[in-house]
């Protein structure tokens, strides 16, 4: 049965002027070979009587849908809304001196607390972990001239 050839770059090379340009074509349905592109004429395929495993007749019963993906909600499922709140507490403990962990509000309030324990604005770059922080800690922090 007679095809039309649908062209593909078998191999690459160098024009006379240097461009990277593909130097030979081939035919995706066949072995034939060619120096450039095979001519192209649109064809159109009747799909009324095709089997199940036809690849154009499957894409036509796709349907595609949004689902979750609403413009408002971040990647991790947080609403734009709990983002701003959440970085608003992260600002105000950052304007008392606050270093927390993290940016989420969980280490915001623990940093908070740490910074309460030790009478000091807590800082995570220099001092231990907030969560280990207690009047222990404290005591030996300022014995060892840490705070």
């Amino acid at each position: 049965m007679e095809h039309q050839h649908i062209s593909k770059v078998l191999e690459w090379g160098f024009s006379a002027d240097h461009n990277f340009v593909a130097s030979l074509w081939g035919c995706v349905l066949c072995d034939v070979t060619a120096d450039k592109p095979f001519e192209y004429e649109e064809i159109s395929i009747d799909h009324t009587a095709c089997d199940d495993d036809c690849f154009g007749c499957k894409a036509k019963g796709l349907q595609l849908a949004t689902g979750d993906a609403a413009g408002n909600i971040i990647a991790s499922g947080t609403t734009q809304k709990k983002w701003d709140k959440e970085l608003d507490f992260y600002k105000q403990a950052r304007a008392q001196g606050v270093q927390p962990e993290g940016t989420n509000r969980k280490a915001v309030e623990k940093a908070l607390d740490a910074s309460a324990t030790l009478n000091k604005a807590y800082n995570a770059e220099k001092m231990p972990k907030a969560t280990q922080i207690n009047k222990e800690t404290a005591a030996v922090m300022k014995e060892i001239g840490q705070i």
